[in-house]
């Protein structure tokens, strides 16, 4: 019994001296991954990003390049272009495009130079916009460029006096009511007397010069008819009498009232003088056509 006691005895200090020593390296381990933890995070730099060039600007959009050139020792989390129409730099708290997939890895390396779409901007407005990159050091951000998107669509206010038409119904549809924003009129070219083949034009005489890069339309009722427009020219005239075509149109599906029917132009045109003419209608072979609204516009997102 007394050897079975000693034995008992030197086994508890052996469990004992055991778990100190357990203890001490679970410390050791605990404290070597402390110190490799940071060793590891003061290592880890803010990524490198550059801003590249603003292209393809128009009145609702712009494409921003940017590009990541360094990682900072960690993975890319996040990256893209942030922009605000305030007066200081944008931030992500702001508007952005984010850009590249995201992996287990991160972003990846192939996906460092890119170009991201800035969507829903208001027409005529500056901008600045700067590329950012995140790691787990936080967010940094590019230099800081500006651009202002595109004026869009500036109408033009037409006047009684600037409107003729060839040719003109007598009985019904007047001129006039082209425009005078009321759906419930309209302008019919001659159907019943002097009555003349396609094309029928509407002719614009401005005061001064305008540029013109497209026009809207209205039919005269909210179903299909027959003489419903599908296809047009532009007509300029340096003199008011001699007119030269500068643009013509496919044939378009013409959508019913309360629809409207924008047609733009190649380019924007300038000139005093303007006729718009109808070259077909919906049946071929009419010769006869009308039409309930028209306005005409700037577009400043085409070339002049």
């Amino acid at each position: 019994m007394k050897n079975q006691k000693v034995k008992k005895s030197n086994y508890q200090k052996f469990i004992k001296m055991d778990f100190k020593r357990i203890s001490f390296l679970l410390f050791a381990i605990v404290v070597m991954s402390f110190i490799t933890s940071c060793d590891k995070d003061d290592t880890v730099n803010l990524p490198v990003t550059t801003t590249g060039e603003v292209t393809d600007i128009t009145g609702q959009d712009a494409v921003v390049s940017g590009s990541v050139t360094s990682n900072g020792g960690s993975k890319i989390l996040a990256m893209g272009v942030c922009f605000t129409t305030e007066d200081r730099e944008p931030t992500v708290a702001d508007n952005f495009a984010e850009v590249g997939e995201f992996t287990l890895d991160g972003i990846l390396e192939k996906d460092w130079n890119y170009s991201a779409t800035l969507k829903g901007l208001a027409v005529k407005t500056a901008y600045k916009a700067r590329a950012y990159a995140s790691n787990e050091a936080g967010t940094a951000y590019g230099e800081t460029i500006s651009f202002t998107s595109k004026a869009g669509k500036t109408f033009h206010t037409l006047r009684d006096d600037m409107i003729d038409t060839f040719t003109q119904e007598g009985s019904e549809g007047p001129k006039e009511a082209l425009i005078d924003d009321n759906f419930d009129t309209y302008w019919h070219s001659a159907w019943s007397d002097g009555v003349a083949p396609l094309p029928h034009h509407i002719q614009i005489t401005f005061d001064e010069a305008k540029n013109i890069g497209g026009f809207q339309f209205w039919t005269r009722s909210t179903s299909n008819r027959g003489n419903d427009p599908v296809k047009f020219d532009v007509q300029t005239s340096t003199n008011g009498t001699d007119y030269t075509t500068v643009w013509t149109s496919e044939t378009i599906e013409t959508q019913p009232r309360p629809a409207d029917n924008t047609i733009s132009l190649d380019k924007n045109y300038s000139s005093k003088y303007f006729r718009i003419r109808v070259l077909d209608t919906r049946t071929t072979g009419l010769t006869h056509t009308t039409i309930s609204e028209i306005k005409v516009f700037d577009d400043g997102m085409l070339p002049y």
